[in-house]
């Protein structure tokens, strides 16, 4: 029994992983529970870019991170006359940094920069981020993410040299980083690294891209690719390159991502027979020939323009769950191409849990159709589509919403600048409370038909437990 119940504390503990205000309590109950909290508090502490966080909290942090230094790295700053009286000297109770599991480099000077007076000169801002980060790879043990996408002031030789030595990067899953990055890092990630599921390539991509190609083929079970960078040099033959690199994990890729846009060529997604989710970004360059594209596990898909959506979706056999078309820049949506593909998806796409949409004025009998069909929809999202000013019937968008009578919809977001009259909104919401329904209802309602009356209306409806929300909260 001694042994059974700290297993199940850990267990409790561990469940609670991303409730953070609980697992702070856990900290003040005894000893034992303070030091199975300890761990997956500061787990992911590094999980972000800091200099974009809370300010106190990032510093707080930072200054942490540096009582671990060595006394080695404290004369190194001292003799380059970094002063470090702003540390305290005691050390920590916990060796807080060894619990860490994830590194997202950032600029560690920019984060304490307050601190020196005069502010520290360009050669002593390279010497604190050295020290710094040789500690943090030093002393994080058993990292399972990594995120280089700040570009590190760290000499190149000595992190290539140092990466070089570390076996605690072996256990990397997910790897983040610019495209910026001396090939030669890429070369020796590939012979440390080859658990990772996650990859997502940031800024451009440049003319020698033999490293990358070689740690991406060097994985066991690539599960998801991202690319979130931008078009470089050589850009055809780049994109060449790595969809032949990831053709080598078209049995085990689930996810591409094309963020800003899709880097590898369209004619080759159907070897990627597992697919799951797809995501085709504002600057991908066509996407001409997706019509033959035959993705039968496909259960996601984000677009941001129309050509041959209906097609692909037509060749999903039905898996499809969340479809989000969304385009805030796009001057040339045309309401039949909308209307052709809110009809394949409510005829091929029985599983529909998610749809996002843009709104044009003919849609509305198309819309109710997809309302009707697709009874497991949990949450609807319909946006502006045009780019004129006026505001648009909102009126007319509750009266087809009506038309669902699945209570599976719990979510219904409208966005843009619509116009609502008191009367229409109260029949809507009328409608849900006589069927003992409940939902999270969001608009965005313009100004201008905002009234006392409408705030007493939506606050009525809350009371009455058929909003989970306040939609006006925002005004």
């Amino acid at each position: 029994m001694s042994k059974l119940i700290p297993d199940i504390f850990a267990l409790i503990i561990k469940a609670l992983e991303d409730d953070y205000n609980t697992l702070f309590n856990c900290l003040l109950m005894n000893k034992p529970w303070c030091d199975l909290t300890i761990p997956i508090l500061w787990r992911n502490c590094i999980n972000r870019n800091l200099k974009s966080g809370p300010y106190e909290k990032n510093i707080s942090l930072v200054k942490i991170l540096l009582t671990f230094l060595s006394e080695e790295s404290k004369n190194i700053l001292i003799k380059n006359e970094i002063n470090l009286s702003f540390i305290q000297t005691q050390k920590p109770l916990f060796n807080y940094i060894s619990y860490c599991k994830t590194i997202v480099t950032f600029d560690v000077t920019e984060v304490i920069k307050d601190y020196f007076d005069p502010p520290l000169s360009r050669f002593q801002a390279k010497i604190l981020e050295e020290v710094f980060y040789d500690m943090i790879f030093k002393k994080c043990f058993k990292l399972y993410r990594l995120n280089i996408s700040h570009k590190l002031c760290y000499k190149k030789y000595d992190i290539l040299n140092f990466i070089r030595l570390k076996g605690n990067l072996s256990n990397i899953v997910e790897l983040i980083c610019g495209q910026h990055i001396d090939e030669r890092f890429f070369h020796i990630l590939a012979e440390i690294c080859v658990n990772i599921r996650k990859l997502e390539l940031k800024d451009s991509n440049k003319n020698n891209n033999q490293g990358l190609i070689k740690l991406i083929e060097a994985q066991n079970k690539l599960e998801y690719f991202t690319y979130n960078g931008n078009e470089g040099r050589n850009w055809d033959n780049f994109c060449e390159e790595i969809g032949q690199a990831l053709i080598k994990h078209k049995n085990t890729l689930k996810h591409i991502h094309g963020k800003t846009r899709l880097c590898i060529p369209l004619t080759i997604l159907d070897s990627f027979v597992n697919l799951e989710t797809l995501m085709l970004g504002y600057f991908t360059r066509t996407m001409n020939g997706l019509h033959s594209i035959k993705l039968p596990k496909l259960q996601g898909l984000r677009v941001c323009h129309l050509t041959e959506v209906k097609e692909l979706i037509q060749n999903t056999s039905g898996c499809l769950k969340r479809i989000k078309i969304h385009n805030q820049f796009a001057n040339n949506i045309r309401a039949e191409d909308i209307i052709q593909i809110i009809i394949a998806i409510y005829q091929y796409c029985p599983k529909l849990e998610y749809f996002c949409i843009p709104f044009v004025d003919t849609i509305y009998d198309s819309l109710g159709d997809l309302l009707i069909n697709c009874s497991q929809l949990k949450h609807i999202k319909i946006y502006d589509g045009s780019l004129i000013d006026e505001s648009l019937n909102g009126d007319a968008v509750l009266k087809i919403l009506l038309k669902s009578t699945s209570k599976n919809l719990q979510r219904i977001e409208i966005k843009g600048s619509w116009k609502f009259s008191v009367e229409a909104i109260e029949k809507f919401l009328n409608n849900l409370k006589e069927r003992n329904y409940s939902l999270y209802f969001e608009f965005d309602l313009n100004r201008n038909y905002f009234n006392k009356e409408f705030s007493n209306v939506i606050q009525n409806f809350i009371d009455d437990n058929v909003l989970k929300n306040n939609p006006l909260n925002y005004l």
